[in-house]
């Protein structure tokens, strides 16, 4: 009776644990990532749970965009592919926070000390205190899994920002290798002028020297930026997650123009802050061992008040009582906490003051993003303004001051020599404007970075005004 009353609770535990078995798959959470990547950057990434790694296919140009960068990026970056098992965590410990917790079984084998039947006893015990827990349990679960859902769609703008800014630099370390190149080439002529006129007469050792000077400097400069460039390309490729990649390819050249985005500090500060991503008994066996003869003849003789012999039962009724031995015992055991010592006040407390704390850092938070959308826009609106004037003014001045040397030297006023020099005053004001345009792109990147993901347009913005309640509204309810 005790085997098949054992395999019994055996084999009822295994097909509560059949049942149980929960299969764990956060598919449903990177498309809500996808979809929130969409609405922050306009790109919508191919995010799966066994997302194939990609390779960095170059075109016959030779020339890779910053967009196959990006995108490629988004699917292959390790950071990236590793807070996508983040988030299959955070789902498994959402499914985990809606179990119950497993009952306890134990057996206990016994053998009395004066001989008689051995004692097997069972005890299967559960707390059920996980039944008003659950709930609570899953709702921190569900806010945790949004949260590394929200941290893993910042990261990936992140990442874009960084991607941008360091495709940005490497087509201005291009720009800039080329303008050098020239330079150098401008000096060397220079060079050649000096030391012809230097034989002739017309000019001095210190000229040639200093030329000289200039040149080897700029060889020097031409070499950093050689390394700069290749540093740069090398990281390229490991924010898109080929860093093994061939380095035989090139940017597309830095654009000279940007377009006008008239946009308002103050619209553009409500656009970041709406669209930021950064919250039983156990079973008792009464066995009839031997008689106990003095156990017995004292137990005789206080119910009779004398010494009394004990009763002697024969074989038969000893048997008859065997048979209706109790093997288990079955039923509830209830404990309640008395909340005579702890009444919960100090947790109370403390919870008041963390949701205070945590009102606070948001506040906080609030005010370094608003700091920082205001420190970049003011930084891209900077190089913005050197752009224009290395457009309007300097650059056409430096064209003219050659234009002026070339009609000197033709008229036989100049020597060569202001040519040459007009020239490299050109490059370097050209090499000036790359450097301006570079630092406005980047600007752009990291203000699309603290506004959540891109820089919205004028007719987003108005729209956004019209239905500002309405949205905070949504955004307060959306999960």
């Amino acid at each position: 009776m005790a085997h098949f009353r054992t395999g019994t609770i055996v084999g009822s535990l295994c097909c509560l644990t059949l049942a149980s078995c929960t299969a764990i798959e956060h598919g449903r959470e990177l498309q809500q990532a996808q979809q929130r990547m969409d609405e922050a950057t306009g790109r919508r990434p191919s995010w799966a749970v066994d997302t194939p790694l990609g390779e960095l296919a170059v075109p016959p140009g030779g020339e890779v965009t910053l967009d196959t960068a990006i995108n490629l990026a988004l699917t292959s970056n390790r950071v990236l592919r590793a807070d996508i098992e983040v988030i299959g965590q955070a789902k498994a410990e959402l499914v985990q926070a809606g179990l119950l917790s497993n009952p306890m079984l134990s057996v206990m084998l016994r053998f009395p000390e004066a001989g008689g039947r051995t004692s097997l006893d069972f005890g299967l015990v559960k707390d059920f205190a996980d039944l008003w827990l659950i709930p609570s349990r899953k709702r921190a679960a569900q806010s945790m899994l949004q949260q590394k859902l929200l941290a893993f769609t910042d990261n990936a703008v992140g990442l874009l920002r960084d991607v941008s800014t360091t495709y940005v630099m490497l087509q201005y370390l291009d720009r800039a290798i080329e303008l050098q190149v020239e330079n150098l080439e401008v000096l060397r002529q220079a060079i050649d002028v000096a030391q012809a006129r230097l034989r002739s007469g017309g000019a001095t050792q210190l000229d040639v020297n200093l030329l000289e000077a200039r040149r080897l400097q700029g060889e020097l400069d031409l070499l950093q930026m050689r390394d700069a460039r290749r540093t740069t390309q090398l990281g390229l490729l490991r924010l898109m997650g080929t860093s093994r990649a061939s380095a035989d390819w090139r940017p597309t050249p830095l654009p000279l123009e940007q377009p006008d985005e008239s946009l308002g500090e103050e619209a553009l500060v409500d656009w970041g802050l709406q669209r930021r991503l950064d919250s039983g008994e156990r079973m008792a066996r009464r066995g009839i061992p031997g008689r106990n003869i003095a156990a017995d003849t004292a137990r005789a003789s206080i119910a009779n008040g004398q010494l009394s012999a004990p009763e002697i039962e024969p074989r038969s009724t000893r048997r008859a009582e065997r048979s209706q031995e109790i093997d288990f015992v079955l039923g509830p055991v209830i404990e309640v906490p008395l909340p005579i010592f702890d009444q919960n006040q100090a947790q109370i407390a403390k919870a008041q003051y963390r949701a205070r704390e945590l009102h606070e850092r948001y506040s906080e938070l609030e005010q370094r993003t608003v700091e920082q959308i205001r420190s970049t826009l003011v930084t891209r609106q900077t190089a913005a303004k050197r752009r224009e004037i290395y457009q309007a003014s300097l650059l056409p001045v430096q064209q003219s001051n050659l234009q002026v040397a070339e009609t000197a030297y033709q008229t036989g006023k100049e020597t060569v020599l202001t040519v040459l020099l007009a020239q490299q005053d050109l490059i370097q004001t050209r090499l000036g404007l790359a450097g301006a345009i570079r630092d406005e792109l980047t600007a752009t990147a990291n203000l699309e970075r603290e506004l959540g993901g891109r820089l919205p347009r004028n007719d987003e913005i108005a729209s956004d005004n019209a239905a500002g309640p309405q949205r905070s509204a949504h955004n307060e309810t959306d999960p």
